[in-house]
């Protein structure tokens, strides 16, 4: 590895390289499939994600840009600031509403929005690592995106109540059917383990 780059995490399906101006993700092997089959869906899926994550963008949702996609690797932007799990606020809250809004009006799921994958840059909400993300307009998807957000708020601050409130708020400013989507997150939270 060139000096200069720096590992950051190494998690199931990637590991993320920081390099001044870019960010490098690289997804890693599955030693539990064949070689073949592992390389044929490794590429396959960084594929989609640089292209979820672009599609995103386009749609008017704050992403990294991504500068280069090569086999299994993902070079984007690097963007300066602070992850919102360390700063998340009501108003902050209430701004990532709007953002997941946007993201589903497109007709995307995040998969993983949680507040260690939202980044708080120049009082903008970037989000992060589309490594679960699918095209899925369905209410489930929807769903599930907000309760893994909950989740994280629940698990991390103690002002969730009040956080969630704010994120609801900025949701339904841009999404009608927030009541539908509230409805289906009791729903999915009432099943336990829900995927």
């Amino acid at each position: 590895m060139d000096q200069g780059i720096i590992e950051v995490v190494t998690g199931a399906e990637a590991a993320v390289y920081i390099q001044t101006h870019s960010v490098i993700k690289k997804r890693v092997p599955k030693k539990y499939r064949t070689a073949e089959l592992d390389i044929k869906l490794r590429k396959e899926r960084t594929k989609l994600e640089a292209k979820i994550q672009s599609d995103a963008r386009k749609a008017g949702v704050p992403t990294p840009i991504i500068r280069e996609v090569n086999g299994f690797d993902i070079t984007m932007e690097r963007v300066e600031g602070q992850p919102v799990s360390l700063v998340i606020n009501e108003t902050i809250a209430e701004q990532i509403g709007e953002v997941l809004c946007t993201l589903h009006s497109a007709g995307i799921a995040h998969g993983d929005p949680t507040t260690r994958n939202m980044i708080v840059s120049n009082t903008r909400i970037y989000l992060i690592d589309f490594g679960l993300a699918s095209y899925d307009r369905s209410l489930e998807a929807r769903g599930v995106d907000v309760h893994v957000f909950f989740q994280s708020l629940e698990a991390l601050h103690e002002n969730y109540r009040a956080l969630k409130k704010a994120f609801l708020a900025g949701y339904g400013k841009k999404c009608q059917d927030v009541e539908q989507v509230i409805s289906k997150v009791e729903e999915i939270k009432g099943r336990g383990r829900y995927l």
